[in-house]
């Protein structure tokens, strides 16, 4: 691999740009020629590869069962709302549409792509594919990148800049956004691997709101449940929302056995994750001098992939796996797919086995696919959004517009009411007056726009911590975020030296 080198510098602004480009048969091993009484089984292709590789994964979730039947997601558009993504061969075909609603947006080298890393490697997980490769002939061909449902689109929406932090006005945003654009680009899904770190019931928190009104517009919400430990018993938001699907990792420990891992959030009893999927040392996507990709070499495994783990990894298995049975089934309410995955769910292949820990057990998608369709429709209490925006914050320090964000003021500047953007609908190709219009996503390159330098546009990295919220993606290759929780000055366990950036301010166009 290259020399690495540190990269761009976070900023948060209020006037965000948010824009939108539309853009065989399996091999037989041979037969024996030596006589013998118990013939020995060939190796699979792909046994050399380890448990947390792609070509494992779709086996232990049964989805290659659907891939032999021609089901492979297409048809099916999942809305990846995440740190966006690299223009990397397994995803340059996949992406129809990229929207960036995060701070980088107005940097033009920065925007639409994944400068941090966590994005790349969500949307690799649910549909990247190698290009040329087809999902009924992937079994003989271990060295393929196959996600979940590698005939899926992605629509990629960037609410995170390269150090990960976002704020939850943002989050929310890029729900409302694709809630209102569903239809227009035919997203059924929507991939959340994202923790606020808020500590509100459900029922007032202003993203479960959002979460909520896409899951009634149809769209199937995959939430990770968090990585903040056994003795944590609460799950990550928005996963303590029950109407959506709340994803818990699972490690694969061979033989089709799986064990909940020590960093995986615990439910309370009440509220606990609705199923789990691998989640663990899982290869997908590498996106190339990120902030990831260049601060943690260990998880380094090829050109091409970088392994990771956390519940973030389990979502994105899920949401690929929604969007094979949405191709299965088209018709299906996200409550029904919910119920579907949760009956089908193998409650015997991990343990401990208690549903505060491991839900209704591992994904089975094949058999979530072949169970007769429920009538079920759930009833919980709805939230309203009413708690204060700034009660959804957690340890934040941004400034926006040339003052901190607190209270209830949006990234764009704008009061929050507790359940809408006052006054700012996503209508008429806006938001707030910026439009979202054409570009060419496929044009970005990694030439040109700094990655092999050490700045992005004379904003350099200080070596500081920083006081976000948190991406639960939790464990990258061995070596823990412990927790993976934002403490107010470092990742736990994991400091960026002990600067801050309690000093610094954006202005709209560099650090003051």
């Amino acid at each position: 691999m290259s020399d690495k080198h540190t990269i761009g510098r976070k900023a948060f602004i209020g006037g965000l740009l948010a824009t939108v480009t539309l853009p065989s048969t399996i091999a037989q091993a041979a037969p024996s020629k030596t006589p013998s009484k118990t013939p020995s089984k060939a190796p699979s292709p792909g046994a050399a590869l380890p448990l947390g590789s792609m070509y494992h994964l779709v086996d232990q979730i049964n989805a290659r069962a659907l891939w032999a039947q021609g089901i492979d997601g297409r048809g099916v558009n999942v809305a990846v709302i995440d740190t966006g993504t690299a223009p990397v061969a397994e995803l340059a075909h996949k992406v129809v549409a990229v929207v960036d609603l995060s701070a980088e947006a107005a940097v033009p080298e920065a925007r639409f792509v994944d400068t941090y890393g966590h994005g790349t490697h969500m949307a690799g997980i649910i549909a990247g594919a190698t290009p040329g490769a087809t999902a009924a002939a992937a079994a003989a061909n271990p060295t393929w990148f196959m996600g979940v449902a590698p005939g899926a689109g992605i629509v990629s929406v960037k609410v995170a800049d390269n150090s990960g932090a976002v704020d939850v006005s943002q989050v929310i945003a890029a729900v409302d956004w694709v809630t209102d654009h569903a239809q227009e680009l035919n997203i059924r899904v929507i991939n959340l691997s994202y923790s606020s770190g808020a500590n509100l019931p459900y029922t007032i928190d202003p993203l479960a709101f959002a979460v909520e009104r896409a899951w009634r517009a149809g769209i199937v919400v995959v939430a990770a449940a968090g990585n903040d430990g056994r003795s944590e018993k609460r799950l990550s938001a928005p996963a303590t929302d029950p109407y959506v699907i709340a994803v818990a990792a699972a490690e694969p420990k061979g033989n089709g056995r799986f064990k909940v891992p020590q960093w995986a959030t615990s439910g309370d009893g009440v509220r606990n994750p609705d199923l789990s999927a691998p989640g663990a040392s899982v290869h997908s996507l590498r996106a190339p001098n990120s902030r990831i990709d260049l601060e943690n070499p260990s998880g380094y495994v090829d050109e091409r992939l970088f392994k990771g783990s956390g519940s973030s990894q389990a979502a994105a298995v899920v949401s690929g796996a929604v969007a094979l049975l949405l191709q299965a089934r088209p018709g299906l309410t996200p409550d029904q797919v919910k119920a579907l995955l949760m009956s089908s769910a193998n409650s015997g292949a991990i343990s401990p086995r208690p549903v505060k820990f491991a839900g209704a057990g591992l994904l089975d998608v094949a058999a979530a696919a072949r169970r007769p369709v429920p009538n079920t429709v759930q009833t919980w209490t709805p939230s309203n959004g009413s708690a204060p925006l700034d009660a959804a914050r957690v340890d934040q320090m941004l400034n926006a517009l040339g003052a901190p964000l607190v209270g209830n003021t949006t990234v764009l500047g704008t009061p929050w009411e507790g359940v809408r953007w006052t006054g700012v609908r996503w209508t008429g190709g806006s938001w707030n007056g910026v439009q979202w219009t054409g570009g060419q996503w496929m044009g970005v390159r990694w030439t040109d726009a700094a990655w092999t330098g050490v700045r992005w546009t004379g904003v350099r990295w200080t070596d500081g911590a920083w006081t976000g919220v948190r991406w639960t993606g939790g464990t990258w290759s061995g070596v823990r975020w412990t927790g993976s929780s934002w403490t107010g000055v470092r990742w736990t366990g994991v400091r960026w030296t002990d600067s801050s950036w309690s000093g610094a301010t954006w202005s709209g166009g560099g650090w003051s």
